[in-house]
């Protein structure tokens, strides 16, 4: 059976689904390793509106709590677009292998690690989801509201 076959559902809300097709382009221009297993994501995804999401699926700007295969601790980290990195000891990038891997997953989903240099048979398992962050961080390097251009660091 093909392994596409065998990977759990994934849904992922229009904004984060355009947002991060406008960056698998990029990165596919730059030979990026990870964009084209970005893209099959994308591509193998159900896409809907933000009143549509299931409360329990990984989107940007959502904490998960996930477990990688073999470890008896789970992690609990904000998963983000790397352009909003903010706060690195609490954040997981979408652009890494465990967070393409969790990216529209939902509690109780499990999966290999997609696009990692790990074992074969690595698997990430989603144990829990949220809160969702809205509106609460300003990405790196956005300009202010007072117009002055000077950027925020």
């Amino acid at each position: 059976m093909n392994d596409f076959l065998k990977l759990p559902p994934i849904t992922v809300p229009a904004r984060d689904y355009s947002r991060l097709m406008r960056t698998a382009r990029e990165l596919a221009e730059q030979c990026h390793p990870l964009a084209a297993p970005l893209l099959q994501e994308l591509h193998r995804a159900t896409v809907c509106t933000a009143d549509e999401l299931p409360a329990d699926v990984v989107t940007l700007d959502t904490f998960v709590t996930y477990r990688m295969g073999g470890q008896d601790t789970p992690d609990k980290r904000m998963l983000i677009h790397p352009d909003d990195h903010m706060w690195p000891p609490a954040e997981l990038s979408v652009l890494s292998p465990v967070g393409l891997s969790l990216l529209g997953l939902r509690a109780g989903h499990r999966i290999p690690v997609i696009g990692s240099a790990l074992a074969s048979d690595a698997c990430v398992e989603v144990e829990a989801v949220g809160p969702r962050v809205t509106g609460a961080f300003v990405p790196f390097g956005t300009a202010p509201p007072d117009g002055t251009g000077t950027r925020w660091t």
